[in-house]
């Protein structure tokens, strides 16, 4: 029996295409770079082969002018979202953050972070009654300003080294304080803080603001930059949705049970959200590295892609090369519609969710816009991450009618999306939704964010490997 099925030309196929995903798995693990670049240029030349199949058969343009045309029209458009998008998103994502905090409980054991206290600063620098006392010259040296505090503190709260003295006065008082013990060990950290001083604090908002300004700045600042702050938003929606003739033991119950989750929740994001955040700048940095090396392999791959379609056959053994050709295609035309399908759709809510957000006087329209364009490209797992934030910034307008509306119009978008998209991959193969969850969660331990986007177009190369090599084996055995 097994020497029969090796012989079977489905499964010497099977064995050769694991043995090129193992090897594709390989090279992305090498660096996450490396894996954005490879998928970023894949992706870009599916997007382009349907336009340049459209454009050779409807207005009887060549493939290679049609394929520079497309390669213009994609990078100078991502050039220009770059490039315009990334610093207004990024100072809005610092902002953002304070709702975030004012939503949950206040709670001691909450540690602080340089974000938070860059967060602290820009708050300070914004506030009207702030900016009411400031020449036009001084609001436009703000940005100065910030830099130079985020700078000083992020010097205050790098730890300095002890001197040799202090650690030979601190072992010389433990070992007078442990003298009649011999079993212990001993553990000294040889690092250290520096405390914010009012005069250092002072010395630098006075290099850009009138004296008045700099004096109230500089308490503030002081006073407030280390510390965590909350509205505690959290009690307005549980005060809206609680029976009002609830008695008040159960309220009180109620209120400590939805506190401690949250401060586990609150725990959990506060150790996420701000490390996410403080790699905007190199992640910036590395996209810029990213998109160079796709833009250069994109313009290759794309002008040679006929010849490697052709190609790409010829690694399996003759004897089985046309069922890999049937197994190449079928699994080429599927990534195809998907690629395109989640990209348009990512691209139409992400566009839509800005306008909703602006038109309902809300903040940060570019920065909810964006997360739900980059959400979207993650299936199912994608919808609730979009959610979050816009639900916390509907609650710290603290108008509860405002939030339930803007939920039943995400609803409705999120309807109509997958609808779109329903009718988009109509006669083609669609993933189980417990198999694409359960190879986000797989290939978001691998890759993180970057791999919940690749698990789907992942697991199509696998169900297809499925369809094509194993199902009609199983069936032949039945038989």
């Amino acid at each position: 029996m097994s020497r029969e099925i090796l012989k079977k030309p489905r499964f010497n196929a099977a064995i050769f295409t694991l043995f090129y995903l193992a090897l594709f798995f390989m090279v992305f693990s090498v660096s996450l770079q490396t894996a954005m670049i490879f998928f970023a240029t894949f992706t870009v030349v599916i997007i382009l082969e349907p336009w340049a199949r459209f454009a050779e058969r409807s207005f009887r343009i060549k493939r290679s002018i049609s394929l520079g045309i497309g390669l213009a029209v994609i990078f100078s458009g991502l050039t220009l979202l770059i490039v315009f998008l990334t610093t207004p998103v990024a100072k809005e994502a610092s902002k953002f953050y304070n709702i975030v905090r004012d939503f949950f409980p206040s709670a001691e054991e909450t540690e602080i972070t340089s974000f938070e206290v860059n967060a602290n600063i820009d708050t300070f620098l914004s506030e009207e009654e702030f900016l009411s006392k400031l020449s036009p010259e001084e609001v436009e040296s703000l940005d100065l300003l910030s830099k130079d505090l985020k700078r000083y503190y992020s010097d205050i709260m790098d730890p300095i080294t002890a001197d040799s003295e202090d650690l030979n006065e601190d072992l010389a008082l433990l070992e007078e304080t442990l003298k009649n013990r011999s079993d212990y060990v001993v553990i000294i950290s040889s690092s250290k803080q520096k405390n914010a001083s009012y005069e250092e604090i002072h010395k630098i908002i006075s290099n850009y603001l009138n004296p008045e300004a700099a004096e109230l700045l500089s308490a503030s600042v002081l006073d407030n930059a280390m510390v965590v702050h909350s509205q505690e938003l959290w009690r307005n929606v549980v005060d809206y949705f609680m029976p009002k003739n609830i008695d008040p033991s159960t309220q009180r119950a109620t209120y400590e049970s939805v506190r401690n989750f949250l401060i586990q929740v609150q725990s959990s994001l506060m150790k996420f959200l701000p490390g996410i955040l403080e790699k905007i700048p190199s992640f910036l940095t590395s996209t810029g590295l990213v998109l160079f090396f796709t833009i250069v392999g994109a313009i290759y791959l794309s002008y040679y892609f006929l010849t490697v379609k052709d190609f790409i056959p010829r690694f399996y053994p003759k004897k089985v090369r046309g069922i890999a050709i049937s197994f190449l295609e079928d699994t080429y035309k599927n990534l195809e519609r998907y690629v395109i399908s989640v990209v348009v759709i990512a691209l139409i809510v992400g566009v839509v969710v800005g306008i909703v957000v602006h038109s309902m006087g809300l903040k940060y329209s570019l920065l909810m816009g964006t997360w739900a364009a980059f959400t979207n490209l993650i299936p199912i797992v994608g919808v609730p991450l979009e959610f979050i934030p816009l639900f916390l910034l509907a609650v710290s307008t603290q108008d509860l009618v405002l939030v339930i509306t803007l939920m039943i119009i995400l609803v409705i978008v999120h309807a109509s999306a997958f609808i779109l998209f329903l009718v988009f991959m109509k006669g083609y193969n669609r993933i189980n939704p417990v198999i694409i969850i359960l190879m986000i969660v797989i290939a978001g331990q691998l890759w993180g964010l970057f791999g919940a986007i690749i698990a789907v177009p992942f697991a199509i190369v696998l169900k297809m490997t499925w369809m094509h090599f194993f199902s009609p084996m199983l069936e032949e055995e039945e038989q």
